[in-house]
């Protein structure tokens, strides 16, 4: 049997991807095989809802109780389905609705700090020969690729895509997991990869006319079980106490090792990981911030599906991973997605009337993180979610004297409690659950633990950090105010909070365009701290009580 992949908007069958499907394979797997990429975030579980394809011919079976729980009549009704439940019958053709291999907001060069020196090719007799280099950051959810001209360390671009892994879980440990299943899986997430590097690669190509065989040089940063994917080192210790990594070290590698389609002899540097889920990107975090050599007490925290937190004060520093999970990323959110056009980025509710920033300024189709910290925070305000995260009925709004404009919005359905937060002509829907709403508790929860239990370990208050840095792209474009409001981030000031962008980007960069930067990040590696927060025995309890607003 023949299974035809159309991307979205695309009918014909000559546009397509194929793959050959036995029959009784789910649509998933078969999308795996053909290295189509499908939002999975659940990696097939049935509990995420994501996955969601359109079938344009052949017969399938009958929803089951999963889709009914996902899918509206109206999906239904169209032939959407849910590709991990539909199991191959016949010849089918399928669009895909779910993946987004671009990008929706801008993704800027990170920012170099000041007064960093870059090293310089020497020029001999004649023109110096076209010489590029470029730095990785490999993130759970989003690969980002800036590319440098080495002669002049002029930056040339950057490009984001969705991390082609994210088919097989949002989370790392989902990777994990499907690394051991069977024999060869490792080898796949490691091509997914390496793949990507070269899909940027040609872009760069494209877009600025960059022979690929002149790109000579290569750094890549990211949490400890990116790295092991990136180099085929199995990362299975790191889903098992004491959590392991198979290394820590820094790693060099020629691009023919990896497959890559530059140089084939350009030296690729992977930079070092601290411990088993805080890698090189908390390196290059801290090589590009410089927050181990600022005076008094400085926090930065990465806020994403495996959020990284560093803590420094007079020369000692510690870092931490915490299981955020991913709803900052939109997923286990149930209309959430990823910042893409059409995704809500900003909510604001303002005299009894709820106000969307929408990305692209499109009709929304979901929330992405921010937009999701935003929500609650609103609902904190407006008081139709309480301190322990519980949202009023209808009735609760009402007897507390809430705007009936406001109370309207608040329903009860069979998967509980919901927020309306926009509805279009046809009756479609986007809103917050109350699981949502939990979801947003476990991620906050855990890296403000994280933050406390680090604190608690070098004695300090919240009133005596100097910096709360936020790193990543996510740190961008979230409202300092929100993150404050919901307490994920400690009690200071709103001008202590410093949004840095893409640091571990930026330390990556420095570590590509200088030889005494690299090097430096060695050495940070070797000198941070690493708090173990499972076996800490105060987490539970902090955790527990971080959970609430």
């Amino acid at each position: 049997m023949i299974i035809v992949f159309q991307p979205t908007g695309k009918t014909q069958q000559a546009t397509g991807k194929t793959q050959q499907a036995k029959a009784g394979e789910t649509l998933s797997e078969v999308a795996s095989r053909a290295a189509v990429t499908i939002n999975a975030d659940c990696a097939g579980q049935g509990t995420c809802g994501k996955c969601k394809v359109k079938v344009l011919s052949g017969e399938v079976g009958l929803p089951d109780d999963t889709e009914k729980r996902f899918l509206n009549k109206e999906e239904l009704e169209a032939g959407i389905r849910l590709a991990c439940r539909v199991k191959v019958q016949n010849d089918m053709t399928v669009q895909v609705l779910s993946a987004t291999g671009h990008m929706g907001r801008k993704k800027d060069m990170a920012r170099l700090p000041e007064g960093f020196i870059p090293d310089r090719i020497e020029g001999g007799q004649g023109e110096l020969k076209e010489c590029y280099g470029l730095a990785f950051d490999i993130g759970t959810t989003t690969v980002v690729g800036m590319l440098w001209d080495l002669r002049n360390a002029d930056s040339v671009g950057a490009v984001a895509r969705t991390n082609p892994q994210s088919a097989y879980g949002a989370d790392v440990i989902s990777r994990i997991m499907y690394c051991g299943r069977e024999e060869g899986n490792l080898g796949k997430m490691q091509q997914l990869i390496t793949d990507c590097f070269n899909d940027i690669v040609r872009e760069f190509e494209e877009e600025h006319g960059i022979d690929p065989k002149t790109i000579n040089k290569v750094t890549a940063v990211g949490n400890t079980t990116m790295s092991h994917l990136l180099l085929g080192i199995d990362p299975q210790s790191l889903a098992l106490a004491p959590f392991s990594p198979g290394f820590t070290g820094p790693v060099t590698k020629k691009a023919k090792e990896l497959n890559l389609i530059i140089d084939e002899n350009a030296q690729v540097n992977v930079l070092p990981n601290i411990a088993g889920h805080v890698g090189s990107d908390i390196v290059a975090v801290l090589l590009s911030s410089g927050l181990s050599s600022m005076e008094g007490a400085n926090l930065a925290i990465d806020i994403g599906t495996n959020g990284e937190i560093v803590l420094a004060n007079s020369g000692k520093v510690l870092a931490c991973s915490t299981a955020a999970g991913p709803a900052f990323e939109g997923a286990c959110i149930q209309h959430g997605m990823r910042a893409a056009t059409g995704a809500i980025e900003g909510v604001k509710i303002q005299d009894g009337e709820v106000i969307l920033s929408v990305i692209g300024d499109e009709k929304p189709v979901g929330i992405c993180g921010s937009g999701l910290i935003d929500c609650v925070a609103e609902l904190l305000k407006a008081g139709i979610v309480t301190e322990k995260g519980n949202l009023l009925s209808r009735e609760e709004a009402e007897k507390a004297g809430l705007p009936d404009s406001l109370s309207k919005r608040l329903l009860g359905g069979e998967n509980g409690k919901i927020f309306i937060l926009y509805t279009d002509d046809e009756g479609h829907e986007i809103h917050i659950t109350q699981k949502d709403i939990r979801e947003v508790q476990l991620a906050k929860g855990a890296i403000r633990a994280g933050v406390q239990i680090m604190m608690q370990e070098l004695g300090l208050e919240d009133s005596r950090l100097n910096n709360v840095f936020l790193a990543g792209a996510f740190g961008n474009y979230i409202k300092k105010e929100s993150a404050l409001t919901i307490g994920l981030l400690p009690a200071v000031s709103r001008d202590k909070v410093i949004s840095i962008g893409n640091a571990a980007g930026a330390g990556a960069c420095m570590a590509l365009l200088s030889k005494s930067s690299l090097e430096e990040a060695n050495r940070l590696a070797e000198e941070v701290n690493h708090i173990e927060l499972a076996e800490h025995p105060d987490f539970q309890k902090v955790y527990l009580q971080a959970m609430y607003f």
